[in-house]
């Protein structure tokens, strides 16, 4: 069930939930304890207030939609926003339901806008006031991130704060090795250390990559192997 009406979870919010997310597909690295936190907060609606921040394609997102998709599951309303989505405006915002859980996602994208911070700051205290719950994903803790309306910046840092703590090499290696063994993908640990060892270290950009290889290697039925690897990033 969805806080919002299918008008305006279409036209106001753009809600493209990644149904593969969830808690058991996100290698947790030294997050086991942030990741705990949202999945009992979604379970048991305390705390009311949650912040987390990490740095670009971390898994901000995908701890989000892993809460969606838990609240999904246990039947209970929720809301998912991204503030980095350009047809998302301060409007808008009116269409989230402010009783049940809200997601928050790339909270940065609304920094130094007046009129934006002012209509976060009203959703974030009807949401409050409605007893309702929210989840907020950001690059920086609140007091970082450059908002000049303080009643916003004091909200926000009201609950409960986490830092996203980025996976080691080791730890990329082992979550890219989970992610082909959850797509099926026969791929050896020497092809995936070439992988990692020929492309960014962006944990989001690997995965990404690894979902076109997985693409190409059904379209042409081919092994994933070091030659094929070779032959596809130099192409």
């Amino acid at each position: 069930m969805n806080g919002l009406t299918e008008k305006s979870s279409q036209l106001a919010l753009d809600i493209s939930i990644d149904d593969k997310a969830s808690f058991e597909n996100f290698w947790v690295g030294h997050n086991h304890e942030l990741a705990t936190a949202i999945e009992t907060s979604v379970r048991t609606g305390d705390p009311k207030l949650l912040y987390f921040y990490g740095p670009k394609s971390a898994g901000k997102s995908h701890l989000l939609f892993a809460a969606i998709r838990l609240a999904k599951e246990e039947i209970l309303a929720s809301s998912y926003v991204c503030l980095s989505n350009s047809r998302v405006s301060e409007s808008q915002l009116e269409a989230v339901d402010v009783q049940h859980l809200v997601c928050i996602d790339d909270l940065q994208a609304w920094v130094a806008n007046d009129t934006a911070e002012r209509a976060l700051f009203t959703l974030l205290e009807q949401i409050k006031h409605a007893g309702g719950q929210l989840i907020v994903s950001a690059t920086q803790p609140p007091e970082a991130l450059g908002f000049e309306l303080r009643d916003l910046v004091s909200r926000l840092s009201s609950g409960l704060v986490y830092p996203l703590q980025t996976l080691t090499e080791e730890q990329q290696f082992e979550a890219l090795k989970m992610r082909a063994g959850q797509r099926g993908l026969s791929i050896s640990e020497e092809a995936v250390r070439y992988l990692m060892s020929r492309s960014s270290r962006d944990t989001g950009e690997l995965f990404e990559l690894l979902d076109n290889i997985d693409r190409v290697s059904l379209i042409e039925k081919r092994r994933i192997t070091i030659p094929f690897l070779q032959t596809l990033l130099q192409a």
